[in-house]
């Protein structure tokens, strides 16, 4: 196979969701799994929507997500700069020796004739394509002061590549018109951009959303113009969001960041992306297993569903292996609260529901208005008072003592139900859900649950 040699190229336009997350991470396991090299590369070319903040972002959400770059913008390596916009003498450069070799030329249309030439042909039923109106202009015939674009020559042939996924992949090069490749701003096309960064950075395969297939004839194309390596290709479906469309940076529900401060942790993000297309087996799974089990070979041709419920379930899985303290840490509490988070952990989904459950307990109840005024009704003070008295009857609480506690109240108020519960519950939690009351009382104690009742029976 040679050097293995992967990268994950982001536009830092915007939050990273979990489509991106898979790329990344199908990139870093197969680097891993065959001793190569996971490259970051920022492309960073799109100067109106590129910010340093969404590119710190990245940087963040990956090494969170446990996946460590071995060569990228901040930390260097010999392929480098690992920026796009630090790159631009080089497309320059390159670009020019295409014109030279006859390859590329530059293109004087205006913006209004192409919108017209779109329209000519959308209305003929006939594909959108440059009819190469410049293509043999002499530079003598060229509108002075005017920079133009570089469109490069497509030759007619058809253009074969083999997808490590999709198999051998054919397309009639006719079908691509001449191309731009540099813009009259001198900010090179994404097509030649990547194509010279490949290369340069010696990229051996590429992973990648199979919404690239379209883009890789003219990468093809590009390569064999340049003399460069073609890397080998390997096209994921899509990630489908719930509204069946692909998932992406306006789904800003499942952008990492959002997922982060849901209280979701990052192995529960590894493991639900590693199985979106892909099978590496059942249950939480380490970075280390993961790679040792990849293969794009293994890899589904066919679109992925997230499914935010699976998420859920790999979250709640993870919390239950955390240990007390590490995720006392985790959500900044200190470590005298680990009794409470291991007797609590198991009805969480995520960090925020543990806190929720956790506050109670920490802070004692604090209800709200809708709260209060159940509280406040007569039959609720009756069942908190009546509660209150059989707990001061009895020295302490033992396992049998919840049960009879309730049948003892309820004889004595002739409550049942939610009017006999869901006072007590609000008393001593202010919240309408939560851990089974049993558990509760075993918690706070005795004595703490006859200060929260008496708070609220008058």
């Amino acid at each position: 196979m040679g050097i293995v040699r992967t990268r994950f190229a982001p536009s830092p336009t915007g939050p990273l969701h979990l489509g991106n997350a898979r790329t990344a991470l199908f990139n870093y396991l197969f680097a891993r799994r065959n001793n190569g090299s996971f490259i970051l590369r920022i492309e960073d070319t799109d100067r109106a929507r590129s910010t340093d903040e969404f590119e710190r972002a990245i940087y963040d959400d990956l090494m969170w997500l446990g996946l460590v770059w071995d060569e990228g913008p901040d930390i260097g390596g010999a392929f480098g700069p690992y920026r796009q916009s630090e790159r631009l003498k080089l497309y320059a450069e390159e670009a020019e020796r295409l014109i030279s070799e006859g390859k590329a030329y530059r293109c004087y249309c205006t913006r209004e004739r192409l919108e017209e030439l779109k329209a000519a042909q959308a209305a003929a039923g006939k594909p959108s394509r440059y009819d190469n109106r410049c293509r043999d202009l002499k530079p003598v015939d060229a509108p002075p002061g005017v920079p133009g674009v570089i469109r490069f020559k497509v030759p007619v042939k058809e253009v074969l590549f083999m997808d490590g996924v999709h198999g051998l992949l054919s397309f009639d090069s006719r079908t691509l018109g001449d191309f731009v490749i540099m813009g009259s701003d001198g900010i090179a096309a994404y097509n030649f951009a990547v194509v010279l960064d490949d290369a340069r950075m010696a990229v051996s395969h590429v992973i990648r959303g199979d919404d690239h297939i379209s883009n890789t004839p003219r990468q093809v194309l590009l390569f064999e113009a340049l003399g460069l390596k073609t890397p080998l290709f390997n096209h994921v479906p899509l990630v489908m969001g719930p509204d069946k469309t692909p998932l992406s940076k306006r789904h800003g529900e499942f952008s990492l960041k959002g997922l982060r401060d849901e209280g979701y942790l990052p192995e529960a993000i590894v493991n639900a992306v590693a199985r979106l297309g892909w099978n590496p087996g059942e249950g939480i799974m380490g970075l280390d297993e993961l790679s040792d089990a990849f293969s794009i070979d293994k890899l589904s041709k066919s679109a992925s569903g997230f499914d935010e419920g699976r998420l859920k379930s790999y979250n709640k899985d993870a919390i239950q292996i955390k240990s007390s303290k590490e995720l006392s840490i985790l959500m900044g509490l200190n470590t005298e609260a680990a009794g409470l988070i291991d007797a609590l952990k198991g009805n969480a989904s995520t960090l925020r529901e543990l806190e929720t459950l956790l506050r109670p307990f920490i802070t004692g109840p604090s209800p709200g208005s809708t709260e209060s005024d159940e509280l406040n009704q007569e039959h609720a003070k009756k069942v908190i008072k009546a509660f209150r008295l059989a707990l001061d009857a009895i020295p302490g609480l033992k396992e049998e003592s919840y049960k009879d506690l309730v049948e003892g109240v309820k004889a004595a108020t002739g409550e049942k139900g939610r009017r006999l519960l869901m006072p007590l519950r609000l008393a001593l939690t202010g919240m309408h859900e939560g851990v089974e009351l049993a558990n509760v009382l075993k918690l706070i104690g005795r004595e703490e649950a006859i200060k929260r009742l008496r708070r609220f029976e008058n």
